[in-house]
């Protein structure tokens, strides 16, 4: 799962290196003036749009995420999302249907504690194709300090009945933000156990972060660990800050694929990545 947004500029990657070494500033972000020295309202994500064509929509109410609308740019299928509450206002169960032609949806249920961390998840992704469809379990291991540090997806691929497939994802972070997280795929044992002799792995780094406040971080993290887990290029979403370089590293002899990612902020969020000619809309709370 590689192409997304930051491969769609991969022809520009070395241009982009040589503009960068050309115009050397100490801060290759810029900032709105607040004209009201009043209190920053609270926002919520509304819109991201690439050259004014929206690619991701989300619709909320009284703050609360009910439903997204995105184009997965790894397998150009549209996704409608919907999303399911418990009484406690957690989330428990995510759909991501798609109808579009060889496409995948998904239908997570997440079982959440009372403060909405999650232990167990399962999947059962449908696919239009003979033999893509398949049924996941997922458990989700924690630091001490309450940070997600694994998820482990034991997977019924291929109409095996049994558990057949592995995808581990582990995360490293530097303070709050997701640093690195290594994707591995590979085969399960006879005794259900990963077989990392047989994994293949593509590690996706999200360095340098800003102080600023990602837009994502307005919405609910449950819905982009799931997001993650369907492309692990999200899983920085995550992060409270702001990437402004995002590396790449996908299996041999593939090359790796570095972006950098430049911002222009208002009160304290970006409303505008000029480099892949981004804008986000929110609206106040």
């Amino acid at each position: 799962m590689i192409k997304n947004y930051f491969l769609k500029i991969f022809t520009g990657v070395a241009l982009l290196g040589v503009l960068a070494s050309c115009n050397t500033t100490s801060d290759p972000t810029e900032s709105i003036p607040n004209p009201d020295e009043g209190a920053v309202p609270k926002k919520i994500l509304e819109k991201i749009s690439m050259d004014n064509v929206s690619q991701e929509e989300y619709i909320t109410a009284a703050g609360v995420l009910n439903q997204a609308v995105f184009k997965d740019d790894n397998s150009n299928a549209n996704y409608t999302s919907t999303l399911t509450y418990n009484t406690n206002k957690k989330i428990t169960k995510i759909n991501f249907a798609s109808q579009t032609p060889g496409s995948l949806s998904y239908e997570f249920n997440v079982t959440p504690d009372i403060n909405g961390q999650i232990y167990n998840a399962s999947c059962v992704a449908t696919g239009s194709l003979a033999g893509t469809s398949y049924i996941s379990d997922y458990a989700f291991t924690y630091d001490v300090a309450g940070k997600l540090t694994k998820i482990l997806e034991k997977r019924k691929a291929g109409g095996i009945s049994a558990y057949n497939v592995f995808v581990e994802n582990v995360f490293v972070y530097a303070g709050d933000n997701i640093f690195k997280v290594t994707s591995s795929k590979g085969i399960l044992n006879i005794n259900g156990v990963p077989d990392m002799t047989t994994a293949v792995q593509t590690v996706y780094s999200f360095q340098n972060y800003d102080s600023q406040k990602s837009p994502f971080s307005t919405l609910p993290k449950v819905f982009f660990i799931m997001r993650g887990l369907m492309n692990p290029i999200n899983f920085y979403r995550m992060s409270p800050n702001n990437p402004t370089s995002t590396y790449i590293q996908m299996p041999a002899p593939a090359p790796g694929v570095n972006t950098i990612q430049s911002y222009t902020y208002d009160q304290g969020y970006p409303v505008i990545e000029k480099n892949q000619k981004l804008t986000y809309s929110y609206k106040n709370l």
